[in-house]
C-alpha cells in the first residue's frame, strides 16, 4: 500500500522524528494506552514502565516495574497530562507500541486524536493500533510474555496478519487512508473465558483476536467477524493467503489457501483462483481441494455480504 501524508503534518512529524534521545529518569514511558470517550471527555488508561527516578533504568520482563494509571480530560493532550499529575513524572510516549481504541470513538471523530499522537506526543508513524469495546480489557490482563507490557497484543497481531486472519493498522496507514476518504480495517480484540489468546487473568479471562472494526470518516463503523475480515483482506488485495477448516467425509481437515486471486466480473460476481497445501507444506490431496475451495468461497461470499 502506497502511504502518503499531507506535507503540513508530514513537515511536523519530520521536525519531531529527529529529536535526539532523552534521559528517561524523571521519566515515565507509556507502553501501551487504552483510549476511550465517555461523551463528555476522554479517558486514557496507560500502562508506564517506571525506572524509579533513575537514570537507565531498563524495562523487566517480569512486568514488576509496569503500572497502570488512568487520566481523564476534555482532551487527548489533556487526559495524559492528567496521568502525568498521577504518576508524578514527565510522560513519554515516543516509545508506545500500541494504542487501543474504545467503542467511544463509534460516535467521536478519532482522527484528531491520531493527529495530536503523531505530531505532539512524538508517537512513532508504526505504533500499531487496534481497537476493543472496552479498551481496557488490553491493559488489566497480566502478561507473562514479551518484554514490555505491550509486546503480547502486539505479537498476535502481527501473526494474524501473517496468516490472512487479521487487518494491521498502524498510525501511518489510518492517517493516509483518513486523508483520501479511504476506509481503514482496524483488529478488534474481544474478551473470552478461558479463550486461547492473550494471557488470561486469574479468572480465566482472556482477549482474543475476533476480527475488525471498520473505520469510517473518523469513526468505528461497522463490525467484521473473523471470517468477514479474512474475505475483506482478500477483496482489498490486503492478503493473499488464509488458513481453511472444512468438513469432508464425516472428518475435519485443515489447509492454506495462497496465491489466491480474485477477479471481480461485471456481471457483479467474483472468479476465485487460489494454490493450496497442508499445513505441513506438502500439497492438498485432489479429493480435498472442492471441500477446501467451497469453504474459500464462503469466506469470500462472507466479506461481500458485509460491503
Amino acid at each position: 500500500m502506497k502511504r502518503f501524508l499531507s506535507s503540513a503534518v508530514l513537515a511536523g512529524i519530520i521536525l519531531l522524528s529527529g529529536c535526539e534521545a532523552t534521559e528517561l529518569g524523571g521519566r515515565a514511558i507509556i507502553q501501551a494506552a487504552a483510549i476511550d470517550h465517555d461523551g463528555h471527555e476522554y479517558i486514557v488508561s496507560a500502562l508506564l514502565f517506571s525506572s524509579g527516578g533513575g537514570s537507565g533504568g531498563e524495562i523487566d520482563p517480569s512486568n514488576e516495574n509496569v503500572i497502570k494509571v488512568t487520566g481523564r480530560g476534555e482532551t487527548f493532550a489533556a487526559a495524559v497530562d492528567d496521568i502525568s499529575l498521577t504518576d508524578g513524572k514527565e510522560i513519554y510516549m515516543s516509545e508506545t507500541r500500541l494504542l487501543i481504541l474504545g467503542s467511544g470513538f463509534s460516535e467521536t471523530d478519532v482522527i484528531p486524536l491520531l493527529e495530536t499522537a503523531a505530531r505532539d506526543m512524538r508517537l512513532s508513524l508504526n505504533t500499531m493500533v487496534c481497537c476493543a469495546d472496552d479498551p481496557e480489557l488490553i491493559t488489566d490482563l497480566h502478561f507473562t510474555e514479551g518484554m514490555t507490557a505491550a509486546q503480547k497484543p502486539v505479537d498476535m497481531i502481527e501473526n494474524a496478519n501473517r496468516a490472512g486472519i487479521s487487518p494491521k493498522a498502524d498510525l501511518l496507514t489510518l492517517l493516509n487512508n483518513s486523508a483520501v476518504g479511504r476506509e481503514s480495517m482496524i483488529p478488534l480484540f474481544s474478551p473470552e473465558q478461558n479463550g486461547f489468546g492473550m494471557t488470561a487473568d486469574e479468572e480465566g479471562l482472556t482477549a482474543v483476536l475476533t476480527g475488525a472494526r471498520v473505520l469510517s470518516g473518523g469513526r468505528l463503523t461497522s463490525r467484521l467477524d473473523s471470517e468477514s475480515t479474512a474475505g475483506a483482506m482478500l477483496l482489498s488485495g490486503d492478503s493473499d493467503r488464509v488458513p481453511l477448516t472444512f468438513s469432508h467425509g464425516g472428518r475435519e481437515h485443515s489447509c492454506e489457501a495462497y496465491c489466491i486471486k480474485i477477479r471481480r466480473l461485471d456481471s457483479g460476481e467474483v472468479q476465485v483462483s487460489a494454490r493450496l497445501r497442508r499445513r505441513n507444506g506438502e500439497s492438498l490431496p485432489e479429493e480435498l481441494r472442492e471441500a477446501a475451495m467451497m469453504k474459500l468461497d464462503s469466506i469470500i461470499n462472507a466479506a461481500l455480504a458485509a460491503e
